[in-house]
Order: C-alpha cells, then structure tokens, then sequence
C-alpha cells in the first residue's frame, strides 16, 4: 500500500529532501500504520520544539496518497516527509516471495492453536472536579486490554492525554478523532467543555464514570431531556435554577455548553434542552445566589451584557418597589449657533418618576423621601436609549461648545449635518413621542417641518417667436401654492450624482427627501413622488436652467414629451391649449391630416410613401423640421419632390431650395426631378464654370450642389435665403468640430430636413449634430446631451433614458425599414444609380477618350469601320475601365490615381445596408475590380466572401453566404452566371453594365428566386454621360449591339456599328 514510489509521489521533489533531513536528526518521535492511514508526530526544528500531527492517507478508488498535517502548511511539508522516510527505513517490509511464504507457514503446521490474541485499547474516564465541583467535568484516559468474556482487565496502564498518544498504533480512527478534539480544545487541564464531545466518548463504549468504575458497565447515552430556568427563593435569597420537567434524584446536571446530564442509577449520559437555549446556559447553571436588595441591580447588568437574550430570562417576584423602574427619556433640543445650523445639539436626562437622572451618574438606586423605599434603575434601557441615538447619528460630547450656555456636566450630544437633522425630526420624533419620551425644541431650534399634500399643478406659457413655451410647477404647502422647481432643485442636490442619469436601485421608493425653505423650515418628498417628474426635466440639472420666477424654458419641439408626462402625473394643466394641439399632433403620427397628391407627380407612391409626404407637410405647417430615415431604396427622394411639389403647386415654394449632396449622386436628383418631377425646375451647381450660376438661383425651383462644393461657395450660399435646406445622406454632418458642420449652420432657411438611411453610424452625438442643426437647442448644448442622455445610454445602458430621448425625438424622426413595410413593396426594385466621375478620373478618361478617338479615326481612315472592330473594342473597353476604376488600365499614369466615383459610392453605402441588415451580392466583370474592393473591404473591415473562376472550394463560400456568417458576396461574371441558389441576398449590386440584359437579369436571378421571402433591390451603377449611359441608351434599341460593345472579350463579329454610333459612344463628358 505504502512504498517509496507512492509516498515521493505524494511530496514534492525539495520537500522530500528536507523530511530526509529531519528524519536523520531523529525529529520522528512516533510513527503507526492503521489500516489505510500512516500517522505520526515529529518534532520541529525550531527552538520551540514544537510537536506536529501528520499522517498519510491511502484512497483506495482512485490508488493514491495525500499528505496532511496541523502545521501552517497543513499538507507537502517536511515533517509529513521525515515520517515517510521513518516508515520506509524503520516499519517498511518488503513483500516476501512465495517460496519464502511457504517455508514460513511449514513451521506451524504441527504447532497447537495460539490462545485467545490479547489487543490494547484505550480506557476514557469522566469525573467531576473534586476541588471545583460545579466545574466542567474532567476526563483521563487508560489503556487496558479486551477480556474473554469481553469485559475490560483491571489491569490498568495510565496513558498521558496529549499530542504523543494519537501516534500510538493502538488507538483507532476514532479515538484518534477524540483525542485530537480534546488536545486542541483544552487550555492546560483535561476539562470537557462541549457536550458533544462527552457523546463522542459515550459513543466508543469504552467511557467510564470517575476512575472505580465497574469497567464491565460503560456509560451509555439517553434521550435528551427538557428543561426550565426559574427564579428561586431560598432563606431570604434568589437563585436562578434550571428544573427539569420531569423531576428525578437521580440525575445531576453537569456544566458544559449545552447543558449535560447523568443518571447515577442507570447510568446514562444525555443532552438538556432549556427554554433559553444559549451559549451561557452552562454559565448560569451554578451562578451565584443574591439578596432581594442586589436583584435589581443584578437584573439590570445582565441586560446591559445579554441585550435581547435577557428578555427571554424568567422574572422574580420581589417586593414591591424593588423591581426596576422604566424611567421616561427626556431630550433638549437646541441650536445655539445660527451661522452653524447643521449642527444641533441634545440634552439627555431619564425621569424616574419625579427624579431626572444624568445618564452620567452611574447610581443604582434612588432613595425615596420618608423612607418609602428606593427606584432601582434600569441601565440597560438606558445604555440602550444611548445606542438607539447613536444609530441615528448622535454622538457624545466630551464637552460643550462655548456658545451653547448650558450646564458643563449634562449629558450632551451632537447631530451633525443637515441631511441628518432633518431626517431625525420627520423620521424619528413624531415615533419618539409615541412611544412616551418627553420631547423639548428650544426657542433657538432652527428647523421647522411644513406640511404639504406632495400634489401639485401646472402652468404653460407661450413665448414670443413661438419656439419657447415656459412652464411653472407648483407645490401645495401648508394651504399656499409655491413654485416647485426650486424644490425638485433642492431635492437633486439631497442625492448622489446622477442618480437619475443611471438606472440605479439604491434608493427606496419610500426613502424622503427633505428640502429645506427660508428659516430653517422644510418639508419631506417622497422619492418615488417626485421621480418621474425629476426624471422627466433632466435640464433641472443644468446651470441657469430656471428663470427668476422659478419657471423653465424648454423648447416648443418638447411639448408633447411634456405635456404628456404632467398629464401621466395627473398634474392638471393650465394655459396650454394651442401647445397641446400640437403636442397631440406630435404624440399620434396616425391623426396627421392625409395631403392630397401633387397633379404634377409623374409617379404612384406606396402607402409608406404617401404617409411620409403627410408627415413631411405636418412639419411645415407646424414650422417643425426631421429627418427622413427609411431604409435605403424605399424612396426618401420621391418624397422630398412629392412634397416640393405640393409646396409648389399650393404656393409656397416662393425661393428655391437648396439640396446638398455628396458628389456621386448629384446628378442622379437630376435625373429623378426629371422622371418624377419635370415640374419643378433646377439648377446643379458643379464644375469650374459654376460661378456663372450663382447669380440665376432665385430663378430655380431647386439649387442642387455637393458638399465639397458648399465649402467652396459658403459665401455665397450665406447670402441666399432659401425656401428648403435638405441634405441628402446627412450622416455628413454628424461630426460638429468640422468645417462642413459649421458652414451647412450658415445657410438660412425657412425649412430644413435631413435624408439619411443611418442617423447614428457610432454614437448618439451624431444623432445630436443632425438634431442641433434642425432643431437648435432641442437636445440642449451637446456638453449638456452628453451628461443627460449619451453618458448614461452608451456607458450604462440606462433604459429609462433611452425611453425618454426615444420619446423627445420620436415626432421628429420618421423610419421604416425594408422589412418594416415588406408588404407594400414589389419582389424586385430595379435602382439605376447614376455617378458623376470627377478630377483626376474625369481627365483620364478625357484623355483615354481623346486619345481612342484618333487613333480610331486614323485605323477607320485605312481599314474601313467593318474591319476595325478589335480596334473599337479595345478602346472602348479602355474607356469602361476607367469607369470602374482607373487602376484597371495597364498605364503606369493610370495606376497613381486612386479616385474611382463607383468605389466610393460603394464604400458610403455599403456600411447602411450592412447595418440594416442586407445581405448583398457585388457582381463585377472585372476580377480585378473585385481585387481593389477586397483591398477597401480589407481596410474597412467589412467581411466578406468571394466566388471567381479560381475558386476551388465552391460549395463552402456559397454557405458562408447563405447560412450568415458574411454580409457580403462578391462575385465575377464567369464564375457567377449559373449555377447559383443564393436566396439569403436580398440586394444585388451591378458593379458594372453587362452585356446583354438576359445576362443581367440571370445574375440578378441568383437571390431573386423560388425560395425568396424578401423583396430585392437592384442597384446598377452608371458613370452619367460615358459610355456606360450611352450604351444603356443603345441597349434600349439595339439589344444585339450592345451585347457586342459591353462582352468582355474583344473579338471579331458584325457590330453594325455606324459612324454616327461611333461619335456618339466617343462623344466627351460634359
């Protein structure tokens, strides 16, 4: 079981070395196998010579060794090492083989059987303390052998109770466990204390009682008994005695914790239960006896040190007027010192009867007049009285303060802070009054409690310039209304910072708030009162944020926020009746007046779409301003031109409207004012040229620039006053600190509305930004936002703040999403995006173009226009190159510009749809034009997957895709034409024409399916006035030529090309 190999096992490699150490200097002072555990004491090093108590246990199921041991290490030490090396060198025998087994045997095989085996065990004796009988009993041990007739032998042998017996081979488990209780416990006697450890002792069959027991009759244990403590009277004394329910002589009650019993006759040792069931029963089992005169005494200090435990105690019966007297508390207030009024002070006194008592003088008893007899005080009620004070923030004084001229030896205190006595008077007096103290307030005591019913009203006031209302809370105290905001300012200051801007649970709902008025009165709120209307005006918290009258100033764009919250108060409202028409408005977009659609409108809006309309006249009317944010591809341009048009054709539209945009798109409202609106007349504003404009604007319906341009044209954009100022993809703006921020406040209008698919890209300052630019101050200075709403919803995720900001903004910001409105959209919406290319882009194709052109004109010159097709081809090709990307062509001037109108238009979008939870297919013919969107993708860290016709695990990329772990499919024309069932896409971008529609149409195919749940959205990019456009011009009336210029592959066939055809498609730019 035991052997080197398991016991080093057990130890680690520097422990093993020091047990050896030990070992040889002879430390092991005993060492005992016991069936699966090796235990031994060893001595330390130290100049202690300290004795430590290890073994070794073997675990049978799982066949290893652990080590214990009572040092500070308690296991892998030296000494549990050097009793593994004794047992290896000294009780250790190897195993002998079976010859060796045998030849031992043989030498018994003739010998008579061995008498009866004698084996020692341990002997315990309990006796009472013959010098201190009352004590705990006593315990010795001896050892003795098992007679025949299994009795004990007389034949005793002493054994000394200490650490060195439990290595004796003799003992067993228990006596081991027994022994080791009693040597820990013991403080230089062998008493025994705890009563389980008597039953310990019992339990072994070996306990005996006192040392001339009849060892063939061992103590056995009985059934607990029950038990009462009583006061007694005997001879003129009193003495607390524990009776026994059923009375018996024969048993005495022996002092341990709990209680123990024995019974001489039966000899049996058992458990006492007692009605107090404390640890001080063994205490009281033998305390002392008293004269009736010290009983109150005594009876007074045993519940100064029991406290709640000495009301369980059963009370004497003494004469009359000996018992202790309940005095009456007596408190003084005062503050003394005005300019210090946080701090008051209090005189304690206890009345017994007629008599005031100073907690100070520690006198047991009043002697009463004419010999009456004598008051016995109650000093536990006292030194209570004194804690229940301290509680509530109390303390002692040493000494008064110089200008409070009271008397030096009173028993004095002192409450610090306002808070504190605030919360005494409104919390604790009126409990102490009722419970009988004899309360006093100086003259001089400063603080003063009003009453107030916590009701209050409103009052709404409209400004002038009609964007600001003011609004007066008011608070019903003591019968006069007073206004509250200055009290609900009080009360924030009464809690811990920002309380209100977390959602914290430590404040009860209960918990009061005191405020306090002019001269020391106050009054106490009701936290969970008060709440919500904190909660609800935040700006409470903003420096300056009452005016002199104690009203606020809150935007009129907050009406509907505000009213609705007094009215979920029951507040009653008055003077609000025009801000409560539009804070109804506001409140229920359903009772928004539908607008009947413009004549002019050369197109069906939705349902969504004609309620967007409605929503964007309801603003004007109200002088309001939003943001559109439908999902991209649900039209937010269709509706800006449907409501522009009904400003026009009902007479409004008396200036033009500015649109800003980003450069990619300007020409494509060009486009869509063309097909939807022709009505409406525009101007873009682009190009070197532009300056020539400027001074033609009022004659426009619509002014539409770029946003790189408003930064060179502020100036003159300052000067104009426009009808609408609309900015498209408005997410432009949303950081305030730059340039383009603070010129797009510049521009004056009398309208603004912002278009964007994303009003929140990172965090809710942009939201703030694009808010701040339609609606000034609505959402408060952006340091002031922070703190109120951004702080607490992205750090905290405060819900309550996000409900509240939900609810300011909600009237002012429409968004539906694809899926939202899935049911009034047709399965496929087909987006011709039309893209401007400019700069160094726009000159590389100029140049490309120039170029192609004569050097055609001169093959055409000698080969005739038939026989020049791959000439044509090519160049034309060059030229759809640069559409894309410039970097496509093989020019080393090609290869420096990094500017390409698709890519960037790519990279603004794509970001929307992946945050609106599309899932795109990018198809290109071009697998180098899908290498330089990796590169973006890579940079921008947008995942993706991508299928060309080098792609070997084919199967595996398609399920990426399809079962969500991309957003993003790029796909070649080769490898992507057939084949392919990618129904998760629900948007399809065509990177670049392709050559045939069916082609294209096939592509599309791909996510637009059997097995399609979600409308689809094809978007195809067109470089506007290139030769992509041109050749979409010509794939309208000539299918079979334009398949021709737009393959990817230049060969020879019939392209019916014409000159004309020619000049068209080399035709420039601009």
């Amino acid at each position: 079981m035991f052997n080197k190999t398991n016991l080093q096992a057990a130890l680690s490699k520097q422990t093993w070395l020091k047990g050896e150490r030990l070992y040889q200097q002879n430390q092991v002072l005993s060492a005992a196998l016991d069936g699966n555990i090796l235990r031994g004491s060893v001595k330390s090093e130290s100049l202690r010579n300290q004795t430590y108590l290890c073994r070794f246990e073997y675990h049978v199921s799982t066949d290893k060794i652990e080590s214990y041991c009572n040092c500070y290490l308690k296991y892998d030490c030296k000494h549990a090492a050097a009793l593994a090396h004794y047992y290896l060198k000294r009780l250790h025998v190897s195993t002998a083989s079976n010859q060796q087994i045998e030849d031992w045997l043989n030498k018994f095989s003739s010998q008579a059987p061995l008498a009866f085996q004698q084996q020692k065990s341990l002997l315990y004796f309990i006796t009472p303390n013959r010098y201190a009988p009352n004590d705990y009993l006593q315990l010795s041990v001896k050892s003795s052998t098992k007679k025949k007739n299994g009795g004990w032998s007389k034949n005793l042998s002493y054994e000394h109770l200490s650490s060195e017996l439990i290595s004796q081979d003799f003992l067993s488990e228990q006596d081991v466990q027994i022994v080791s209780a009693v040597v820990r416990s013991r403080d230089y006697s062998n008493k025994i204390t705890q009563h389980k450890v008597l039953e310990a002792l019992v339990n072994t069959g070996r306990c005996f009682w006192q040392d001339d027991a009849n060892l063939d009759h061992p103590i056995l244990l009985a059934e607990p008994l029950q038990a009462n403590w009583q006061w007694q009277k005997l001879g003129g004394v009193h003495k607390l005695q524990l009776v026994l329910e059923h009375n018996n002589d024969d048993i005495s009650l022996l002092k341990s914790q709990p209680i123990t019993y024995y019974n001489a006759k039966l000899n049996t040792l058992g458990l006492v239960k007692t009605d107090l069931n404390s640890e001080y029963d063994g205490d009281f089992l033998h305390g002392p006896a008293f004269t009736e005169e010290k009983l109150p005494w005594v009876l007074s200090k045993l519940e100064m040190s029991l406290g709640d435990l000495a009301q369980k105690l059963p009370k004497p019966q003494l004469k009359k007027g000996l018992a202790l007297t309940r005095p009456v508390p007596h408190i003084h207030l005062t503050t003394p010192n005005k300019q210090q009024a946080q701090n008051s002070y209090l005189t304690l006194q206890f009345a017994y009867q007629k008599y005031l008592l100073n907690p100070l003088d520690k006198t047991p008893q009043i002697a009463l007049e004419q010999g009456k007899g004598s008051l016995y005080r109650d000093f536990a009620f006292e030194n209570k009285v004194i804690d229940t004070l301290k509680q509530w923030h109390f303390s002692p004084l040493t000494s008064a303060p110089k200008t409070y001229n009271r008397p030096a030896d009173d028993y004095e205190m002192m409450l610090q802070g306002r808070h504190f006595n605030l919360s005494f008077l409104h919390n604790q007096l009126p409990v102490l009054r009722q419970q009988g103290w004899h309360i006093e307030l100086d003259d001089d005591f400063h603080y003063q409690e009003l009453d107030t019913d916590s009701v209050f009203d409103a009052n709404v006031e409209q400004q002038e310039g009609n964007d600001f209302f003011s609004i007066g809370l008011n608070l019903h105290i003591d019968g006069q209304s007073v206004p509250a905001f200055p009290i609900l300012l009080s009360a924030l200051e009464q809690l811990p910072n920002d309380i209100l801007l977390n959602d914290s649970d430590y404040i009860e709902a209960d918990q009061k708030i005191f405020v306090e008025l002019a001269g020391g009165k106050f009054i106490a709120l009701r936290y969970q009162s008060i709440q919500p209307l904190l909660k609800q005006f935040v700006e409470l918290f903003m420096p300056g944020a009452l005016q002199k009258d104690g009203t606020m100033r809150l935007s009129r764009f907050q009406s509907h926020q505000t009213l609705f919250e007094l009215d979920n108060q029951g507040i009653i409202t008055s003077g609000a009746s025009r801000l409560r028409q539009l804070a109804e408005k506001l409140r229920d977009f359903d009772s928004i007046q539908a607008v009947t659609l413009p004549q002019s409108l050369q197109a069906e809006l939705r349902e969504y779409q004609h309620q967007g309309l409605n929503w964007l006249q309801f603003l004007r009317e109200y002088e309001l301003n939003g943001i559109l944010a439908d999902d991209m591809g649900l039209g937010k341009t269709i509706q800006t031109l449907s409501h522009l048009l009904v400003e026009k054709e009902q007479g409004r539209l008396t200036g033009p409207s500015l649109i800003i945009a980003p450069t990619s798109v300007l020409f494509n409202w060009a486009k869509e004012i063309d097909k939807f609106a022709p009505s409406l007349s525009y101007i873009v504003i682009n190009g070197a040229k532009r300056q020539e404009n400027f001074a033609q604007l009022n004659e426009f319906d619509i002014v539409i620039t770029s946003y790189p341009l408003l930064l060179k044209d502020n100036d003159i954009h300052q000067q104009q006053l426009y009808y609408y100022l609309i900015l498209d993809e408005a997410h432009y703006i949303k950081n305030p600190g730059t340039k383009l921020y603070q010129a797009v406040l510049k521009i004056k209008s009398h309208h603004k509305l912002c278009l964007t698919g994303t009003p929140m890209e990172n965090h809710l300052g942009e939201f703030w930004a694009q808010f701040n630019f339609l609606l000034p101050g609505f959402l408060a200075s952006y340091k002031q936002f922070s703190k109120l709403f951004k702080t607490p919803i992205e750090k905290h995720n405060d819900h309550e703040r996000k409900v509240i900001l939900n609810q300011r903004i909600k009237p002012f910001i429409l968004r539906r999403t694809k899926e939202r409105i899935a049911k009034e959209l047709p399965a496929k919406t087909i987006i011709v995006q039309t893209l401007q290319i400019e700069g160094k882009q726009a000159e590389l194709y100029e140049s490309v173009r120039l170029s192609m052109d004569t050097r055609l004109k001169e093959i055409i010159a000698q080969k005739g226009l038939q026989r020049s097709q791959i000439e044509i081809l090519d160049a034309l090709l060059k030229l759809r190159q640069v559409c894309n990307h410039p970097q496509l062509l093989s020019l080393p001037g090609a290869k420096a510009i990094k500017q390409s109108a698709k890519l960037e238009f790519l990279m603004e979008t794509l970001p929307e749809m992946i945050d609106e939870g599309r899932k795109i297919l990018i198809f290109s013919q071009f697998t180098s034009m899908l290498a330089l969107i990796e590169a973006e993708f890579a940079e921008h860290n947008i995942p993706y997957v991508k299928l060309t016709g080098s792609t070997k695990n084919r199967q595996d990329v398609v399920e990426q895709f399809q079962s969500g772990q991309v957003p993003v499919f790029l796909i070649s024309l080769k490898a992507g034409g057939v084949g392919l069932n990618l129904t998760a896409a629900d948007t399809v971008i065509h990177f670049d024409p392709w050559w045939n529609p069916a082609v294209e149409n096939q592509a599309t195919d791909r996510a637009y399916r059997i097995g399609q749940d979600k409308p689809v959205f094809v978007y195809k990019l067109i470089i506007e006035n290139s030769i992509e456009q041109k050749i979409q011009q010509i794939q309208e009336k000539k299918a079979e030529l334009a398949n021709a210029l737009l393959s990817e592959e230049v060969s020879e066939g019939n392209l019916s090309l014409t000159n004309d055809i020619l000049d068209t498609l080399l035709a420039p730019l601009s």
